[in-house]
């Protein structure tokens, strides 16, 4: 069951992130848009100049009438993706 407490934030796995590899970069690549769907997929690299991801994570979103994803969905879905690349990369405490 998921609990909210073990829950690491995106915020605190990026800034473990930098810490440990403060030249490294983060692309976010916009794979689909429309009126209600967004996916995304986030690229991991340890260096500027590695010329292939170290890890990636795809998220999507879809619009809601309410909540988050009311107004924020694209931002939603981007925040997940990179969050799901940093847990892939191994930045999120073992079973959060």
């Amino acid at each position: 069951m998921w609990n909210l407490n073990d829950y690491e934030t995106v915020e605190e796995r990026l800034e473990k992130f930098w810490k440990e590899h403060p030249d490294g970069r983060i692309e976010t690549e916009l794979l689909e848009a429309n009126a209600n769907r967004f996916i995304i997929v986030t690229r991991i690299y340890r260096t500027e100049a590695d010329p292939k991801a170290w890890t990636s994570g795809h998220a999507e979103e879809t619009v809601s009438a309410k909540g988050v994803n009311q107004t924020s969905a694209l931002e939603n879905c981007e925040t997940s993706a990179i969050g799901r690349a940093l847990a892939n990369a191994g930045y999120a405490a073992k079973g959060k």
